[in-house]
């Protein structure tokens, strides 16, 4: 018998999670944008467990995101602080 399992694919391990604690990132809409708002850098604030699957907290100013690694990778890129 072969279940699979939906949304289990790609997973963060707990230490590539706790690796990213307090980087800096932007979503990848805003990639482009030369002339970035602090509105739009947020950093890893958190590292949560749910269901049995790690998720970061993502914390822009105005707003929390809890994503899993399929989620981050699509919609945040990290940051390269000089």
């Amino acid at each position: 018998m072969n279940i699979e399992m939906m949304g289990f694919g790609e997973q963060f391990t707990q230490k590539e999670a706790c690796d990213l604690l307090n980087s800096h990132v932007i979503k990848k809409e805003n990639e482009s944008n030369e002339n970035l708002a602090i509105e739009d850098i947020g950093f890893i604030a958190g590292v949560i467990t749910l269901n049995d699957e790690i998720e970061v907290m993502v914390k822009f100013p105005d707003e929390l995101l809890q994503l899993s690694k399929s989620t981050f990778n699509k919609n945040i890129s990290l940051l390269e602080m000089a």
